[in-house]
Order: C-alpha cells, then sequence, then structure tokens
C-alpha cells in the first residue's frame, strides 16, 4: 500500500534545524518564467496588498541544509541498463487516484516527479528538494519554501511557486477520487504564490507532521500541464504513461503486464548539485513482469533480470546456494545478506471488520491463536524471522506490553465457544454449524503464490471445525477487493519508515470510504483521538507514547493476524554493477519491501563495463570471479 515511507527514529525535529544556515531574506526571483503576469494575478494572495507582501518577504528567516550525507560514490559511472524483474504489474501507473495507492506506483513515480523537500537518509534532516530553503513561522501557523531557481522541468521550464499552487489545487478537487489524497491537501488552505519562486502555505492545523508530510510527501506537478487537464483526462490517459516530471528518470514506455521503462534524463536540473553526487546513474530502467514468482526466478538465472530479492527463506537456504547454481559458486552471481537497522512494516492476514463474524473480536482471537507462527517459522522459515507482536515492529513506537499471541488451540476453542461456535456444532463434515450454516470464510491468496503457510492454516482450523475457502485472486482483483472492502480476509504487507502515519490507517473517517488504507474498516473513538494529537505534537517522546498506546489498542482488537519479521535483506545480482560499500540504504528499510532495495539500487549503483566484460569471459570460459563479503553491516557505524 501507499505509505508515508517516514515513520521515525530518535531525532527531535526541533534539532533538525539547529545546524541548518541562516540566510538573508529572498529578493525576488529574476528567472525567465512564461506568463508570470498573468500566473501572479491567478496565485496571488487575494487578501494582501502588495506592501504587505513584500514585508512577509523580509520577515523571513530561510532555513537550509548544507550539510547532508553525501552516500553516492566518486566512482560511480553513468550508463547501462538496469532490467529488474516483478510479477505485480500495477493497475495504472498514476501516483494519485483511485486503485493508485499501492508501493509500485510510488516508487516510479519518485523518480519521475519531485517533492519539496527529502529526508537526509543518515541524519533524517530536512535537505533541498525542489525547494532549496525554507521557514517554518514562530507560530507554526505558516510555512514557506523558495523554490530553487536551477529546477526546471523535463521540458525545460521553470519549476515555480505557481507549480506548487497548482498541484494543490488539482489534489485537492474531489474529481481526483482519492480520499486520502484530498484529506492530506485539504488540510491546508491553498497555497499562495508571493512571487514567482516563494510559496506561503498555511495549515489548518498546527502540526508537527502537516510540514512533514507537505514537504515530502506530495510530488509536485507542471502547472503548464495541469491548466490543460481534466480530472477526468487525467484517470483516464495516464493509466499506461506518466505526466512529466522535474526528476532523475522519464517515462519512455509502458506495455501492460509486460513491462515499464523509464530512460534517464540527461538535462536534470539536480545533476550538478552536490547532493546528488553519484546517484541515478542508468541510462534504462526497465521493469520486466511476469505471471508468477517462480518464472521470475527462473529468468534471473537465465540472465534475463540483473537483479533478484529473495523474500523467501527456503528459497535462500535451500534453492539459491553455490552448491546448487554454479554461477553463484563462481561469484559470477552475487549472494548476499544485507543487514539494516530500520522499523519494519505490518505484515499478516487482515479481517475486514465490516464482515460476519469478524465483528466479533472473540472470533479474531481465536483465529490468531491457530496461527501457529511457531510450527511455520521453524518448517517453513528456517528461523530466519522474529515474532512480530506490533503494529510497529522494531522501532521505538512498538508496545512491548502487548500480548504475545502464540499457538494455543485450547484457549481458541474457549473463544469461539463464547462467541457461540460450539464443538458439539460440529456436522457430519467436522465443521461447525450455526443457525443453519456451516462456519467459513474465503482468505485470499495471490494467483501465483505460494500457499504453505495458507495451506497450514486451512488444516489447523479444519481441526477445530472451521472450513477455510482458499480464493485464488489476480493482483488487480486482489487490489479492487481492497478498495471496495468487499474481500473477507486477505493478505497485506505494509512498508515503513521512521515516521509513522496512524492517522491514514487506523482513523476511523477512512472506515467506510473505498480506495483508503483504513483497510479493516476499523473504528474506536480513542484512536481517532491519538491519531489527531499525534499530529499536533511536536514533542517526540511524546508521539512515541501516543502511538504505543494506539498499539496497545490495536494489537488488543485483533483486527490482523501478525506474521514475523525480518532485520536483514536477501539479494542476489549478476556481478556487472559498481556499488557503494554498504550495498543498499539501511534506514528507511523494511526488509518485507520488494520495492525500496530496487530504489536504492537504482539510486546508488551503476553498470561497470569492465566488469561486465570480465563477466562474460567467466561466463564464456567457465571461470570464477573474485569474491564479494557474503554479509554487509555497513549501516552499523550509522545508527
Amino acid at each position: 500500500m501507499k505509505k508515508l515511507f517516514l515513520y521515525f527514529f530518535l531525532i527531535s525535529l526541533f534539532s533538525i534545524f539547529s545546524c541548518c544556515e541562516q540566510e538573508e531574506p529572498a529578493q525576488q526571483n529574476q528567472i525567465g518564467i512564461p506568463n508570470e503576469e498573468e500566473l501572479m494575478a491567478k496565485y496571488w494572495p487575494k487578501d494582501l496588498s502588495e506592501e504587505q507582501v513584500d514585508s512577509i518577504i523580509k520577515s523571513i528567516k530561510w532555513e537550509t541544509n548544507k550539510n547532508s550525507t553525501i552516500l553516492g560514490s566518486k566512482e560511480a559511472k553513468k550508463g547501462g541498463t538496469l532490467r529488474i524483474g516483478s510479477y505485480l504489474y500495477p493497475n495504472n501507473l498514476r501516483a494519485y487516484g483511485p486503485n493508485s495507492n499501492y508501493v509500485i506506483n510510488l516508487y516510479i513515480n519518485q523518480i519521475v516527479h519531485e517533492t519539496l523537500l527529502r529526508i537526509d537518509p543518515v541524519t533524517l534532516e530536512y535537505i533541498p528538494g525542489l525547494a532549496d530553503k525554507w521557514f517554518i513561522a514562530n507560530d507554526k501557523k505558516t510555512f514557506f519554501f523558495h523554490i530553487d531557481e536551477r529546477a526546471k522541468w523535463q521540458d525545460g521550464n521553470p519549476v515555480t511557486a505557481f507549480d506548487i499552487v497548482a498541484t494543490w489545487d488539482f489534489l485537492s478537487n474531489d474529481g481526483l477520487k482519492d480520499p486520502f489524497t484530498q484529506d492530506l491537501m485539504n488540510k491546508f488552505e491553498r497555497p499562495e504564490a508571493l512571487t514567482g519562486n516563494i510559496v506561503m502555505i498555511k495549515p489548518k492545523e498546527i502540526g508537527w507532521q502537516e510540514f512533514l508530510n507537505l514537504s515530502v510527501m506530495v510530488l509536485i506537478f507542471p502547472q503548464h500541464i495541469l491548466e490543460n487537464l481534466t480530472h477526468e483526462e487525467y484517470l483516464k490517459n495516464f493509466n499506461d504513461k506518466l505526466m512529466l516530471g522535474s526528476g532523475p528518470y522519464k517515462f519512455e514506455k509502458a506495455t501492460p503486464n509486460q513491462d515499464i521503462v523509464l530512460k534517464r534524463n540527461p538535462n536534470w536540473w539536480g545533476s550538478s548539485l552536490s547532493l546528488n553526487r553519484g546517484l541515478y546513474n542508468f541510462d534504462r530502467i526497465e521493469y520486466i513482469f511476469y505471471t508468477e514468482e517462480t518464472v521470475l526466478d527462473e529468468k534471473f538465472k537465465k540472465g534475463d533480470i540483473d537483479v533478484l530479492y529473495v523474500r523467501a527463506a527456503r528459497k535462500w537456504v535451500r534453492d539459491f546456494l553455490p552448491e546448487k547454481i554454479p554461477e553463484i559458486k563462481k561469484n559470477q552471481i552475487i549472494r548476499q545478506r544485507i543487514f539494516v537497522k530500520a522499523p519494519q512494516g505490518l505484515s499478516g492476514y487482515h479481517f475486514n471488520l465490516t464482515k460476519k463474524p469478524f465483528d466479533d473480536m472473540r472470533v479474531r482471537k481465536a483465529l490468531y491463536l491457530l496461527y501457529n507462527r511457531e510450527e511455520m517459522m521453524d518448517k517453513l522459515f528456517f528461523n530466519e524471522y522474529k515474532f512480530q507482536d506490533s503494529h510497529f515492529p522494531n522501532s521505538p513506537y512498538e508496545n512491548k506490553n502487548n500480548p504475545k499471541i502464540r499457538f494455543n488451540p485450547t484457549e481458541a476453542i474457549k473463544l469461539l465457544e463464547e462467541a457461540g461456535y460450539s464443538q458439539k456444532s460440529l456436522n457430519d463434515d467436522g465443521y461447525i454449524e450455526k443457525d443453519g450454516k456451516i462456519f467459513e470464510f474465503d482468505l485470499n491468496f495471490m494467483s501465483g503464490g505460494d500457499t504453505r503457510i495458507e495451506t497450514l492454516f486451512q488444516e489447523e482450523l479444519k481441526k477445530v471445525g472451521i472450513k477455510i475457502n482458499l480464493k485464488k485472486v489476480t493482483w488487480a482483483q486482489h487490489t479492487k477487493e481492497l478498495d471496495e472492502k468487499i474481500f473477507m480476509v486477505t493478505g497485506v504487507s505494509y512498508t515503513s519508515g521512521p515516521f509513522p502515519p496512524p492517522e491514514e490507517h487506523y482513523h476511523s473517517k477512512f472506515a467506510d470510504k473505498k480506495n483508503t488504507n483504513n483497510i479493516w474498516g476499523f473504528k474506536n473513538e480513542r484512536v481517532d483521538q491519538i491519531c489527531e494529537e499525534y499530529n499536533r505534537e511536536y514533542d517526540l517522546k511524546k508521539r512515541i507514547k501516543l502511538i504505543q498506546e494506539l498499539d496497545s489498542i490495536v494489537t488488543n482488537d485483533y483486527i490482523s493476524i501478525l506474521n514475523w519479521y525480518s532485520d536483514n535483506v536477501r539479494i542476489l545480482y549478476w556481478n556487472k554493477f559498481g556499488m557503494p560499500e554498504f550495498v543498499l540504504t539501511g534506514v528507511f528499510y523494511d526488509s518485507r519491501s520488494t520495492g525500496r532495495e530496487i530504489q536504492s539500487i537504482i539510486a546508488f549503483w551503476w553498470y561497470d563495463a569492465e566488469a561486465d566484460k570480465k563477466l562474460k569471459n567467466a561466463i564464456e570460459k567457465d571461470l570464477s570471479l573474485p569474491a564479494k563479503p557474503a554479509e554487509v553491516r555497513e549501516w552499523e557505524k550509522y545508527r
């Protein structure tokens, strides 16, 4: 699901600005903007005079960050193609609108479009994006952004303050049919362009998250495209293409269910900035889609794709071994485990609380108690994982007092009896009957996916008289049922980052709406209060306590059957790439995400022509190449 990938690490937003320079008040922009007078008339503050605007501009104490962590390698070279395999072609390529709230949409759009600011991957401080300077007024009621005068759209037009206002106009409109995005945008008054490159934005409520969300989540679109684009046209015409952006990559082509191709923007305005040194080196990014994960694995072995993220512990321990794959033994394919220290995403099976009998917490808890994680982690996953007992695992937000649910059929049967599902009501087929109907439900699983977990769960429930119908669904069907809340039980894994966005998942205002991340239809008055308090609270320690309380509530309500998590990432890649020593960035990492390691590769790796030449020679002559470390722990020094 689409996430605010900024979740939490121990750093105060107040300290974010302590290292930042104070600059002189901004001057009027000197960049050439087509139709500037006309645009100023459209986007200028309607209730302010020129004198008042000038006074506001002079009062701004701009802040910036010229000490961002440079992680890109000095050795990086431009060129080559990166071929990425996947088996989940998105319903569309849009960043916004119906059926767009999935990670692949976000990851593709993030390298074509840009945000006002970015987050330093080590310090978690704000660093420049489209805006090179920013300021939060002392009363926290007004934000200012200064658009970098060097920033340009991919067609050569300058990025301006007018683009920020136009983006807000477009994303806040009901025609977008995207409740979460509309809700986010409508937390702000309409932005106002004070000059061609200074924009003033006022949040409707005071809260630290408003500045974070606005500056690093919202992708900025070009005003000169939006002014001639209706929402209906956007939703119709951008299913298989991307809008013009300002980022390091351009859209080239997309063939539904086959591929998506992006090409490097040779004129990317940000390429000359020191903080972007050694980044975005591949000339082409090819996302290639297959019908099943097993097909993807075989395509990797044949060299049709370049990198493989090994999600399944079984494959890592039994299949992708030097003894079984000669290319790994000879270091033609590199096999590495990358250790990361970062919050992990929520993973498990989720109940639709609007469907009976899942509106009964006793039933939900009973099913959780019948989910034999101990056996699964031992027999299926070779004890490579840790129990997940929180909606915020491996983070300071995790409530350590959460119940540690483990396999317990006796307790499960007791809860089922209390809920009216008696072992005395078993029919001739061994299933519980109540009111003339057997206790059964559909559990969705992805077409082409591994069903060992679902099958073990099915077998355990059969022992107590509950029938699971394993429902095979396509990706499109899966997303449709989630968005429309018509599933019964389904598996979903969420990504994570340093700052959690609880409102979008747990606030009741999203419970009855389609196309939101509150997939459960969960409602709780105290949780609503926590979400609202959290949004207003600037004190990090207090925010941690609020989420810990929320974590306790949702975990004890058993809206999900939780799985497990890992603190490392397992990857295979053909030995023809250069990369920094850390291989993959390790702060925003969710080891369960199949997208973030690819984002890291796109950003930091490069095609090494000489290494590729040696690889081809080794394959042709059946030679071995020098080994690389089997484990990488470079991120230890950044913890």
